[in-house]
C-alpha cells in the first residue's frame, strides 16, 4: 500500500515498484502454502519466524534502493522488525537479524552508490547507513534482552505450575498409598453431595480396616506394615470402577466413596476386592503380608450429615469385625 502511495505521488518508478510487489507477494505465498501443507511440521521453527523477518529485511532493503525519496522510513520499519523478533526469537537469533540488517542495508546503499551516485548521493548515503548501524545493533541488544527476559519468564511460570502441582498433590494425596488424602475425600465427596442435590440417587460410604495389621507391624516391622500398606491399596484400585473413591482414611483404615450405588451393588464391590484380597497372587512380591479386611457399608441418607453418615459405617465395621473380620456388613 505504500509503495503504490509511492507511485502515485512520483517518487518511485511503478515497474520497479511492480516487480517488488510480485516478489513480496511469490514469497509471503511460498510461506504460507509451506505452512499450510504441513512440510514444516518437523521444522525447529515450523511458523518460519526467522526466514519471514530475513524475507522482510531484504524486502526493505530493495524497497530502499527503488524508494530514494523515502529511503530514510526503511531504517525505521527494519527497527520495527527487529523488536518483533523480541517476542519470538531466542536472544542469539535477535542479535543476528540486527546484524544482518545491518550488512544488508550497507550492501544495498553500496550498490545504490555505485550504480546511480547522482541520485545516491555518497556523502548522504554514509549519513544514512551510519546512523542506522549505531541505532540497528542497539535495538538487536534490547530485543535479545526482552527475549531473554520471556523465555526466563517462561521458565519461572513452567516452574511455578510443577510447584504448584507438587503442592497440590502434597495436599491431596497420601504419600504412602498415593491415595487420595482424608481432606481430599470430603472435597470428592462435597462434589458428589452437590451433583445429586435431588437425592434421586443413591451414595454409599464403605469404611474399610486391614484385620490384625498390629500383628504385621509388630512381627515384621513398620517398613513391612507400609508396603502392606501400598499392596493393599493397589489391589483395590484394581476393582474400582470409574467414578469411585479409595481413600487413606489413616493408619490402617480406609474410605470407599460409591456413587450412583445402592447398598447391595456396594456389598458385591466389596465382595470383589475382599476376593481381590484373598488371592496369594495378588501379593506376590511379598506374600507374608497378605491380609484381609472388614468393612461397614451404608447410604448416605439424603440432607445428611457427613459425620452421621461416617458414625453409621463405623458402627457397620464394628460388627463386621466383631462378628470374625474378613466381611463386609451392611448398616
Amino acid at each position: 500500500m505504500l509503495e503504490a502511495l509511492a507511485v502515485w505521488m512520483g517518487l518511485a518508478s511503478w515497474v520497479q515498484a511492480s516487480m517488488l510487489a510480485v516478489l513480496i507477494i511469490v514469497g509471503q505465498c511460498g510461506i504460507y502454502l509451506a505452512i499450510r501443507t504441513g512440510r514444516t511440521k518437523g521444522f525447529k521453527d515450523p511458523a518460519l519466524t526467522l526466514m519471514q523477518m530475513v524475507f522482510a529485511i531484504v524486502v526493505l532493503t530493495l524497497a530502499y534502493a527503488i524508494n530514494p525519496s523515502a529511503r530514510g522510513l526503511m531504517p525505521m520499519i527494519m527497527a520495527l522488525v527487529l523488536v518483533f523478533g523480541a517476542f519470538i526469537l531466542p536472544p542469539a537469533r535477535c542479535w543476528q537479524l540486527g546484524w544482518l540488517s545491518v550488512f544488508s542495508l550497507g550492501i544495498g546503499i553500496g550498490l545504490c552508490t555505485w550504480q546511480a551516485p547522482h541520485i545516491f548521493e555518497p556523502r548522504i548515503e554514509l549519513f544514512h547507513f551510519l546512523l542506522p548501524a549505531l541505532v540497528l545493533p542497539a535495538i538487536a541488544k534490547l530485543a535479545a534482552q526482552l527475549s531473554a527476559l520471556r523465555i526466563k519468564l517462561r521458565h519461572q511460570k513452567d516452574a511455578l505450575g510443577l510447584a504448584l502441582g507438587k503442592v497440590h498433590e502434597l495436599a491431596t494425596r497420601d504419600e504412602l498409598t498415593g491415595l487420595p488424602n482424608r481432606r481430599h475425600f470430603y472435597e470428592l465427596w462435597d462434589y458428589e453431595l452437590q451433583r445429586r442435590h435431588d437425592g434421586h440417587t443413591t451414595l454409599c460410604i464403605c469404611l474399610l480396616d486391614i484385620d490384625h495389621f498390629k500383628h504385621i507391624n509388630d512381627r515384621y516391622g513398620h517398613q513391612v506394615g507400609d508396603e502392606a500398606l501400598r499392596l493393599f491399596a493397589n489391589i483395590l484400585s484394581t476393582c474400582l470402577r470409574a467414578g469411585d473413591v479409595l481413600a487413606r482414611w489413616g493408619g490402617e483404615e480406609f474410605m470407599l466413596l460409591l456413587p450412583d450405588t445402592t447398598p447391595d451393588e456396594a456389598l458385591k464391590i466389596l465382595e470383589r476386592m475382599r476376593l481381590a484380597c484373598n488371592t496369594p497372587v495378588n501379593w506376590s512380591s511379598n506374600p507374608t503380608i497378605q491380609a484381609t479386611f472388614s468393612a461397614g457399608v451404608t447410604a448416605q441418607i439424603p440432607r445428611e450429615e457427613r459425620d452421621e453418615t461416617i458414625a453409621r459405617a463405623d458402627a457397620a465395621l464394628y460388627a463386621a469385625k466383631h462378628q470374625g473380620r474378613n466381611q463386609a456388613l451392611l448398616r
